[in-house]
């Protein structure tokens, strides 16, 4: 059975107009808790990507002031469609440079599949090759017989009482 990009994408990327202002760019990142943001037209074809750090070079080099994510955005970039191999992407992710790829179908941005989406495959996965588990049984072991010292036996004197004092409590051992 071969996976294809469409098994595995997620098919609501964030995405922004070329003519959105950095700033307005950092907050909508971090309310979605995305690490890319795509740029769009407006009928939603793909004209590129702006990942976090850029936004974070562009704030530290004092860049981002006034700038749009048209300015910051990159625009070659691979991309590919619902029918790729995911074979393929996954071996674009064991090199560490990506974290997530977009996926186009006729030039118009559908959908992302991100790192994780092949970890997620990757664990479920396993769970089909590995044999089926049993459940835990615990079991109690006897304890071993040991040699024990006698319990201590508490006894009463049983003298007789002298007035204002107490019963005297001995222990022994016997």
């Amino acid at each position: 059975m071969r996976l294809t990009v469409a098994d595995l994408m997620t098919q609501r990327p964030v995405i922004v107009s070329p003519d959105c202002s950095a700033d307005s760019a950092v907050e909508i990142l971090s309310r979605h808790e995305a690490t890319e943001l795509y740029v769009t037209d407006k009928i939603g074809r793909l004209l590129g990507v702006v990942p976090d750090f850029e936004l974070v070079k562009a704030e530290l080099s004092g860049e981002a002031s006034g700038a749009t994510v048209e300015q910051l955005m990159s625009r070659n970039l691979p991309v590919f469609t619902p029918q790729s191999d995911a074979a393929e992407v996954a071996r674009l992710f064991r090199d560490g440079r990506y974290s997530q790829f977009p996926i186009v179908s006729g030039g118009k941005l559908i959908g992302i599949i991100t790192r994780r989406d092949v970890v997620r495959l990757m664990a479920v996965l396993r769970r089909f090759d590995s044999p089926v588990s049993q459940p835990t049984v615990r079991v109690k072991t006897p304890k071993l017989a040991t040699r024990s010292r006698p319990k201590a036996q508490v006894a009463t004197d049983t003298t007789p009482k002298r007035r204002g004092r107490r019963p005297v409590a001995r222990i022994s051992r016997g």
